[in-house]
């Protein structure tokens, strides 16, 4: 049996994905929904914890994770810094890793290929030291959904290095920094056909140890990951999940513009790191 806690869950858009969840998901799950409105959902759907405002929601949910008694969190119809800000409350003792950052599983339909996108929700422009602790967010969850030696991307414009590029020294420092690291292949700067095609590996004849087989990209910076991940679901059809990591539970984020169909992958996906 696994636990997901829902922080402002009792919403039409939050019951549908929890009746989709029970229908498709192979694991046996519970939803506690914590709310300040009315209970919408019946005792076989949910449990339901009346709560008198946001920040009571907020408080509730994240203790349930706190206590053990749930194994994920999910972020319903409540704002986003209300959640994180108690999910941060050292009392809590949540957060095990030096930074948190956003891990995103894309799979593209028309291509069939799929692999993890960082960060392209929590960390605005990482230096070094951030970029490395969100490498090391993401290897762990790699390794968590049974890729064993992850073929870790780090994007810039190309794949030579440019001192007047900011992303490609940043990613050529970060791949020194890795050099000895044998849980993953790091590397970049490299572009993203470079990382992803294979064709394009062989029409450039590039040689390297990311050749268009790459698991895992990680952006430079949030602009640059903001763009891509919406070009993958707006003109790539891509089907996009996310969790915050770098916390003892992976947390589920939501918003009123997800579709249900995404909603659910974000769930599926967090079920995978549990």
């Amino acid at each position: 049996m696994i636990t997901v806690a829902v922080a402002g869950g009792s919403q039409p858009e939050i019951l549908k994905l929890v009746k989709k969840a029970q229908e498709e998901c192979q694991e046996t799950l519970e939803f506690v929904v914590f709310d300040t409105t009315e209970n919408i959902g019946s005792e076989e759907i949910w449990k339901y914890v009346h709560c008198e405002d946001e920040k009571q929601v907020a408080q509730k949910a994240i203790q349930l994770v706190a206590e053990n008694k749930a194994q994920i969190l999910l972020k319903g119809i409540i704002q986003t810094h209300t959640l994180l800000k108690e999910l941060l409350n050292k009392e809590h003792g949540l957060k095990t890793k030096q930074v948190l950052s956003h891990v995103a599983m894309v799979d593209i339909p028309q291509t069939k290929q799929s692999f993890l996108l960082t960060d392209c929700a929590m960390n605005i422009a990482p230096d070094k030291n951030a970029l490395i602790a969100i490498i090391e967010n993401v290897k762990e969850v790699a390794h968590k959904i049974g890729l064993d030696k992850p073929k870790i991307a780090l994007l810039s414009a190309a794949e030579n290095f440019n001192p007047k590029m900011p992303s490609s020294v940043l990613a050529t420092e970060v791949t020194e920094h890795f050099s000895e690291t044998t849980a993953a292949t790091i590397f970049g700067p490299i572009s993203l056909d470079l990382a992803l095609s294979k064709e394009a590996v062989a029409h450039k004849r590039y040689e390297g140890p990311i050749m268009g087989d790459a698991d895992v990209i990680v952006v430079p910076a949030i602009d640059a990951g903001n763009s891509l991940y919406k070009s993958l679901t707006i003109f790539g059809r891509a089907k996009v999940g996310g969790t915050i990591v770098g916390t003892k539970i992976p947390v589920v984020l939501t918003s009123r513009s997800d579709s249900t169909e995404s909603k659910l992958h974000s769930l599926k996906f967090a079920l995978k790191q549990v």
